[in-house]
């Protein structure tokens, strides 16, 4: 059994008995993606809420939320899971630096719920917000996430 480390901008998928994980989330948002009845994960690590206008359709740099969603189902699907078992969990989205008014991890999380709602994924559970970081690790054999605070 091993950890798939998912590094910001970078996406995965996997099967038991593999683990996905990411550290260092802070505003950034980690969004899995998961089919129960097949045992079937994917995660993605996004560190911005969406493209501009002028490179939407020239990238699908996984760095974006809505990128990075459109390819953990890409993935997901390839795995074997049904669109229409998977569910959704959220963790991040935190103001690291809440001096600077910055509202980045917000409009991230605001961003995945948009694109999830979009794509009718169920999300089921979310561990987002906040001023600290984290580390989350989903183990794909029960479905289970482990969020870890950094303060």
């Amino acid at each position: 059994m091993g950890n798939i480390e998912v590094a910001m901008g970078a996406v995965a998928a996997a099967r038991p008995p593999d683990n996905l994980a990411a550290s260092a989330v802070g505003s950034c948002v980690v969004i899995i993606l998961y089919d129960p009845g097949r045992q079937i994960g994917a995660m993605a690590h996004a560190m911005l809420p969406h493209h501009s206008q002028a490179t939407k359709h020239e990238s699908q740099d996984t760095r974006y939320i809505d990128a990075a969603i459109d390819e953990i189902l890409k993935r997901a699907a390839t795995s074997g899971a049904k669109r229409e078992d998977l569910e959704a969990r959220l963790v991040g989205g935190a103001n690291m630096f809440p001096e600077f008014k910055s509202h980045i991890g917000k409009n991230n999380v605001l961003n995945a719920k948009k694109k999830l709602e979009e794509e009718g994924i169920k999300i089921v559970g979310e561990c987002v917000g906040g001023s600290v970081g984290r580390s989350v690790e989903f183990c794909v054999t029960s479905g289970i996430v482990t969020v870890t605070t950094k303060f």
